[in-house]
């Protein structure tokens, strides 16, 4: 038995065996993830048959690497019900591409799945969570683990071994098409996410505790439902200059140590990561040395591998002239595995040229081996069928997607109208986000059953009030302006014979199969409702189309008004806030949107979500990002206010909080404790003193002082949601580490801040070190 068949040795043994036997070809192979993996199969009635465009890249590096999106389906892939995989089926068609890749491949080396997890599984009959921008308002890591692993199981049972999740960039700029995929503007909330992505999704997989190729197989013996996770992207991408989709990203040295560093940190544990498009002072990441070989794995200890944006690597060709120089550019810079790129194709000729030099294609190949045998696929290649436990316990998943719903959705105004009683009133539903599904589920969306585009907010609120009439109109489009004048003049005319109007304005990421989409599935052509997504940049905040015209006539009713907000970024709503009753962003609710936002209104539920960006007034005052500098500056205009509408973490909900006080456990903390691994203790006590149970979010920054830099108006250092009944007190233990309290100075060093005062909602405590150790 050749020495890399055998289970008993160590996977760096293995691979070592496995690498010394393969040819140049192969190697290229494993590196090449090129194939769109809806075109590897054609669905025949009830059987699904591997085409050409499979067989032939097979053959052309004696295997695959790694297949993207091979249940992918949305209007760019343009794979629905009736010539799609069903969720149900997709374990044959793992294994039977599987079986294909092996037994033509030499080595008889296994294939690696990937699939797209913005929100959920990008396939048929998967289950559609709130996008990213509003789990972030949740600042609930349980439910985020939770959920993570919820995905996990849904994709394992269908043979997947990569999920790309979205959780590396920050939204600075919310005219980025792609704010709805940030959690918000807050690095340590971003990096707490991710900590708990990686653990719902691969549970201990990797761990700090060695370097997982120096243990076998059997050691580390992963379970079916444990599925590395891609996070991305890496790095900066939400600090394009104008909020421009791939732009360029001017950030200083301090900026990105402070920031985005604890960011990359995070990923540590991840089986992978993604490039991002964008460069770091001019020089692309998928080219970046620094950031990918010397940040990433030599200063972090980063184990996995790194994996190429769609196309992205052809972008290189712009710099270096031939595919073969961006070829070994991205190679020196640790990218392991391409997407879709014609770049990666040119290494066997690169290396036969001597441009470039074969140890850096086996440091790649390796990396790539290394993740296949850590998922333990040469000896488990192949899913089983589900079994009926697993299909029962995925059928549970609804609802904990309607409690990250839930948890997601803020209320940013109430006047006291909330909640809503079902009082036999007539109710008057409008809006263009009020009857459309997709509107609810954000960017890279599945196509829905015909029972899911039942569950609108318009659909449930029907349910929700069961003695009450309630009615629709559309209203205005999200973006269209013309012949719109019917739709507002329908809306005035329900809303004149009605007792309270629920208006549903917002922004729209739903695509549409008529659309026209870039090689990387970035969408080209302009739909005309469309105002949000992956190449869908703003240059104003303002609602699109009619709609401040719809609300404007409608405010003139004199009626109470409920404005809820659906959206992937945030939008110009100040008029909205001053002139409605009550005020909800719903970001993009996903599946459970409306059944979560009734929820609400009614008092079923009390809010708990709060901003995890600084939501502004307009686009003229961006950035608005909460952790600036405190630098001596007129903050306002000329003719704006500089301050956001609302700030991070502002949140509103039916009950009342007080918090009380701060107490500093061990104030006798020394610097010299802290940088020996002991905590700064907190604990902060709050009581509920309304009348509703509730969730509370507790917030705790600091703001540092000392060095010979600027130190930023605040930092978020911890956060944490507890449950309150009415009239209970709480006393929330906090713990504040070295790194919580350091900064990055002008001599490129992180130092312990000299001293720091800890603000918590209305509270604030000032600390000093009792001694120093410089």
């Amino acid at each position: 038995m050749a020495n890399y068949k055998n289970p008993e040795l160590t996977i760096h043994e293995r691979i070592t065996d496995l690498m010394a036997r393969m040819t140049l070809e192969e190697k290229v192979g494993q590196v090449n993830q090129h194939l769109y993996g809806w075109k590897t199969y054609a669905k025949l009635d009830n059987t699904f048959e591997l085409t050409d465009y499979l067989k032939d890249h097979v053959a052309l590096g004696g295997g695959l690497g790694a297949l993207y999106g091979l249940f992918r389906a949305d209007p760019w892939s343009q794979v629905n019900e009736k010539n799609g995989v069903p969720a149900e089926d997709s374990w044959r068609l793992a294994n039977k591409i599987q079986h294909y890749v092996i037994t033509h491949s030499r080595l008889s080396i296994p294939v690696l799945f990937a699939e797209e997890c913005p929100h959920g599984h990008q396939g048929l009959g998967s289950v559609s969570y709130p996008t990213n921008i509003g789990k972030g308002n949740s600042f609930n890591r349980a439910l985020i683990e939770e959920t993570s692993r919820n995905m996990a199981e849904e994709l394992a049972m269908k043979g997947v071994h990569l999920a790309l999740v979205s959780s590396l960039d920050l939204s600075r700029d919310p005219r980025w098409g792609r704010t709805e995929e940030c959690y918000g503007e807050d690095p340590y909330l971003a990096a707490a996410f991710n900590h708990s992505i990686v653990k719902g999704f691969q549970q201990d997989l990797i761990t700090d505790a060695q370097d997982f190729v120096h243990q076998t197989v059997g050691e580390i013996n992963r379970q079916p439902s444990q599925i590395g996770v891609v996070l991305k992207h890496c790095i900066a991408q939400g600090d394009a200059i104008g909020g421009h989709n791939s732009g360029a990203v001017s950030i200083g040295e301090r900026d990105f140590m402070e920031l985005y560093y604890p960011l990359l940190k995070s990923t540590k544990n991840a089986v992978g990561v993604m490039a991002a498009y964008n460069d770091l002072d001019g020089v692309p990441c998928h080219s970046n040395h620094y950031l990918l070989e010397t940040l990433l794995r030599k200063e972090i200890g980063y184990q996995g591998i790194v994996m190429a944006d769609g196309t992205a690597l052809d972008r290189l060709n712009s710099i270096y002239g031939s595919d073969e120089l961006s070829a070994k550019n991205a190679l020196f810079a640790g990218v392991d595995l391409s997407l879709w790129d014609q770049t990666y194709l040119s290494i066997v000729s690169g290396v036969e040229q001597n441009i470039i030099p074969m140890e850096l294609l086996d440091k790649a190949v390796y990396r790539v081996l290394s993740i296949k045998f850590l998922l333990g696929l040469f000896e488990n290649p192949y899913v089983e069928a589900p079994s009926q436990a697993t299909l029962e316990k995925i059928k549970t998943y609804p609802l904990d997607n309607k409690k990250m719903a839930l948890e997601s959705i803020t209320l940013l105004k109430n006047n006291g109208i909330l909640p809503l009683k079902d009082e036999a009133k007539k109710i008057a539903v409008i809006g263009p986000n009020a009857d459309a599904i997709y509107n609810q589920l954000g960017d890279y969306t599945a196509p829905q059953t015909e029972k899911m585009q039942q569950q609108t907010i318009f659909r449930e609120l029907i349910k929700a009030f069961p003695t009450s009439s309630v009615e629709y109109a559309l209203g205005c489009e999200i973006r269209n302006l013309a012949n719109q004048e019917s739709h507002i003049q329908a809306a005035v005319e329900l809303a004149a014979k009605s007792d309270l109007i629920i208006l549903v304005l917002g922004g729209s990421s739903a695509r549409n199969f008529n659309m026209e989409f870039l090689s990387n599935g970035a969408v080209s052509s302009k739909g005309v409702n469309m105002d949000s997504g992956e190449n869908v940049d703003l240059s104003s905040l303002a609602l699109g189309g009619k709609q401040m015209d719809l609300f404007t006539e409608l405010q003139t009713l004199n009626k109470p008004i409920v404005t809820v907000l659906i959206q992937g970024r945030p939008h110009d709503i100040e008029t909205v806030c001053m002139n409605s009753d009550a005020v909800l962003t719903a970001w993009y609710p996903g599946q459970e949107g409306g059944s979560a936002i009734a929820a609400l209104l009614t008092g079923e539920e009390s809010p708990s979500g709060k901003l995890s960006l600084s939501y502004p007034r307009n686009s003229g005052q961006l950035p608005v990002y909460y952790y600036q500098r405190d630098i001596a500056m007129k903050e306002d205009y000329y003719d704006l206010k500089g301050s956001p509408l609302l700030p991070f973490g502002f949140g509103q909900t039916y009950t009342r909080f007080e918090y009380q006080k701060i107490t500093v456990n061990n104030s006798n903390l020394t610097k010299n404790d802290l940088e020996n691994g002991q905590h700064l203790h907190l604990t902060v006590s709050i009581k509920n003193t309304g009348s509703y149970d509730a969730k509370e979010t507790i917030l705790l920054f600091v703001k540092l002082a000392g060095g010979s830099v600027i130190q930023r108006k605040k930092i978020l250092r911890g956060f944490e949601k507890y449950y309150f009944k009415k009239g209970e007190a709480q006393d929330i233990d906090f713990y504040l580490s070295y790194e919580d309290l350091c900064y990055y100075d002008a001599d490129q060093r992180f130092k312990l801040a000299e001293s720091f005062t800890i603000l918590m909602d209305c509270l604030q405590e000032p600390f000093s070190f009792h001694s120093s150790t410089n």
